[in-house]
């Protein structure tokens, strides 16, 4: 056998080296989301669903703040139709309320989310009474991110897209993403597109929060890890978002 060359020896011992001197792969961290958590979100997807085009009753209101005391809070601005340039527009679906009341509870954090149809879309419009209850939260000065969650069309090609008005609303903390999509993709949520839908027009959630000095970040994320009501594996799809968020807030609470 004809022997190595020098420079070959050398190249060989190197790659030797530091195969040894590889640390091991962390093992995964363990599962937090549980089945009676995805039974809780399938009971709010279809009660939401069942309002989804009806009015509040007389005296009651359209939306509903489920108080947390985390420094991240959750809008779900979409989950029944919204009223929006002189008609009612088709809702994001209950899978966006549900995971948002999931996560809230699972992570302490304050949720407002629409409960019947919306007089006035709070993603488009801020004279309405949802945004004032946004108001009233970003007043306490508590909170450190916002998070609007809304559903995206099947037929898009990304799992996640992430809008954070080219960027402004991020007010300088870039991580807020790339922890973001680092969580997702350890999750299985591979495919993430950033500023697609950018949260820049009209008067988004995003925009009023950052405006106010609180980042925040629009997630439209696929219906199709949004149904769990479906079935099995659009069951576990959601169990695997809900899991990737409830570990993003965590760690964002944790800092």
């Amino acid at each position: 056998m004809r022997p190595l060359g020098l420079r070959a020896a050398f190249a060989s011992l190197l790659f030797i080296a530091a195969s040894c001197s590889t640390a091991p792969e962390p093992l995964p961290a363990k599962a937090v989301v549980t089945v009676d958590e995805v039974s809780e979100a399938i009971a709010i997807e279809k009660a939401t669903d069942a309002r989804n085009d009806k009015f509040a009753p007389t005296g009651s209101p359209w939306f509903a703040v489920s108080e947390g005391t985390s420094p991240i809070l959750i809008t779900a601005p979409h989950g029944t139709k919204p009223f929006r340039e002189g008609a009612y527009r088709f809702s994001d679906g209950g899978g966006t309320t549900a995971l948002a009341r999931v996560l809230g509870k699972l992570c302490k954090a304050t949720v407002i989310y629409t409960t019947y149809e919306s007089p006035s879309d709070p993603n488009y419009y801020d004279e309405n009474a949802f945004k004032e209850a946004v108001k009233k939260e970003l007043a306490t000065g508590r909170y450190r991110l916002v998070l609007d969650i809304h559903g995206s069309h099947w037929f898009r090609p990304y799992d996640v897209d992430i809008g954070t008005m080219d960027g402004k609303s991020l007010l300088g903390q870039e991580r807020l993403v790339k922890e973001l999509i680092s969580v997702l993709r350890e999750e299985g949520l591979e495919n993430i597109s950033y500023n697609y839908f950018s949260a820049a027009d009209h008067q988004t959630i995003t925009k009023f929060a950052s405006a106010r000095n609180v980042p925040a970040l629009q997630l439209e994320i696929s219906s199709t890890w949004l149904r769990p009501a479906e079935g099995d594996l659009e069951a576990h799809r959601f169990a695997q978002l809900l899991q990737a968020m409830v570990r993003y807030i965590d760690f964002q609470q944790g800092r």
